[in-house]
């Protein structure tokens, strides 16, 4: 739906209320689904990738790995949770990491930790090999965007050290820098462990499915790949740079003594390389799952302050929201948060952000939020700014999240629902009853505000959401990375 949010009270409320309630449900279903369906991909299909001396370029940074693919409850046993489920910063031991998975596990929530005990790590992989349905790809934010990219029509430029084994999950059309001349890596590996929406662990139960990543890494967590990636990026000439990966850095364990601090020279580094590029190359930061509040601080003042956009989930929402507010950690949240609560952290974010665009004279401003929930996506952008297509790319970020999770470019309404309600309150502020109204045959949702003394557009689509999960892991990137794909032009 176009348009300003209606207030409450006019007849215009009435009447869509009606028909909002009258078009909810029938007798074998949500009605709802095939209208937002068909909408969704006339956007797509309306809006297409450039191609020749038109086709958009992308760099991205930094790394990847081998992901290792388990089912969670099939790994961990339950009998050895040792009291309630608790959360810690970095995993040593086998009941740390049992009680760390329940945590999240319980609420639904991603979650990505170190793991500083390798030798109990090895010993889980090789655990893990022998269970059934274990699978192998190439993982890590790089390279998993990398292939959307590609996938869509963009030329590809990727920054990762990677064996030729890993390389051959990477099609050849992409660019891969990072190893030096005739280096022999060895790869990171990161387990992810899967589990479905009301699956048990013990007495706990899934209120949806998700993943949880565990790592062990050597490679990643010094953005190994960066200095070669600089090299390349002149004559590559990108007009997105994508910055990703840094959660690598997370609890790792760098050396430090009293004239060097390596983490901090690192995103040092990867600012200088952000800063080395002309404006007109847009650059946009991947969050992930971070719980080092140190290391956040310090992407508040290295990084945060010099890109254009910034992609997210729930969780990586509400953990921004509250370090950039209160300089706090916010480890689990809402799996599913209301709306108004997200739109009311992403101005938080718009806000605090262009502040420090200011405060540290950068001429490049943040222009670009897009938050990825279960049940809907909500992208913000600046008016007039170099993003384009905002609404159409709420849309097909919906559409992406439905095809990766089923593991199917097909939509069968059959394997969708909805989550998103008739209508939606834009604020939590009480004073404001602005709401937005759901129309099935016009389900993206945009409407304009004033923020920072700008304009902004903000555009809400409802996800298809999947009922039969095949992929959790790399959902994220793949659906941010469809976000970016159209905001872009040439």
């Amino acid at each position: 739906m176009a348009g300003a949010p209606v207030k409450l009270g006019s007849v215009l409320s009435i009447c869509v209320v009606l028909y909002a309630v009258y078009f909810r449900k029938n007798d074998v279903g949500d009605i709802r689904l095939s209208p937002v369906k068909e909408h969704l991909l006339h956007l797509e299909s309306e809006n297409q990738v450039a191609a020749g001396i038109l086709q958009p370029r992308v760099a991205l940074g930094y790394g990847a790995c081998h992901d290792l693919f388990v089912n969670a409850t099939s790994l961990l046993d339950y009998k050895y949770l040792k009291g309630a489920p608790e959360h810690f910063n970095e995993i040593s031991t086998n009941e740390e990491f049992h009680k760390s998975f329940a945590y999240f596990f319980k609420h639904g929530a991603a979650a990505e930790r170190f793991m500083s005990n390798s030798k109990l790590y090895d010993d889980l992989i090789e655990k893990a090999l022998k269970l059934p349905d274990t699978r192998w790809t190439i993982g890590g934010n790089a390279p998993l965007m990398a292939r959307r990219f590609h996938v869509e029509g963009w030329k590809v430029l990727l920054a990762a050290k990677m064996s030729d084994k890993l390389k051959a999950y990477i099609p050849n059309d992409i660019q891969i820098v990072g190893n030096a001349d005739k280096e022999e890596v060895k790869d990171d590996i990161h387990m992810i462990l899967e589990y479905k929406a009301d699956e048990k662990f013990g007495i706990y139960t899934a209120p949806r499915a998700n993943r949880y990543i565990m790592h062990n890494d050597e490679n990643n967590p010094l953005l190994s790949s960066l200095e070669k990636f600089g090299e390349y990026l002149p004559e590559f000439n990108p007009n997105l740079l994508v910055i990703s990966g840094l959660q690598m850095m997370d609890n790792y364990p760098f050396k430090k003594d009293d004239a060097k601090d390596l983490r901090a020279e690192r995103l040092d580094l990867v600012k200088e390389q952000i800063l080395s590029q002309p404006l007109t190359t847009l650059a946009h930061f991947e969050m992930a799952s971070y719980v080092d509040l140190d290391l956040l601080l310090q992407l508040t003042t290295k990084v945060l302050p010099y890109v254009d956009s910034v992609g997210m989930n729930e969780q990586e929402l509400s953990n921004l929201c509250s370090v950039l507010e209160y300089g706090e950690v916010s480890v689990v949240a809402d799996s599913n948060p209301r709306v108004a609560t997200a739109l009311d952290q992403m101005r938080k974010i718009f806000n605090i952000i262009r502040l420090k665009n200011k405060e540290h004279g950068n001429k490049r401003k943040l222009t670009r939020i897009h938050v990825h929930t279960l049940a809907y996506q909500a992208i913000l952008t600046v008016k007039n700014s170099n993003w384009k297509r905002t609404k159409a790319a709420a849309a097909k970020a919906s559409l992406t999240a439905h095809r990766h999770v089923c593991n199917n470019q097909n939509i069968a309404l059959d394997k969708c629902k909805l989550l998103l309600d008739d209508s939606f309150s834009t604020t939590t502020d009480n004073d404001n009853n602005s709401r937005v109204f759901f129309e099935p045959s016009k389900p993206v949702a945009c409407w304009e505000e004033e923020l920072d003394g700008v304009n902004v557009e903000i555009c809400v689509a409802p996800v298809l959401i999947c009922t039969e999960a095949q992929l959790t892991a790399g959902a994220g990137d793949n659906i941010s990375a469809a976000g970016l794909v159209l905001q872009v032009e040439k």
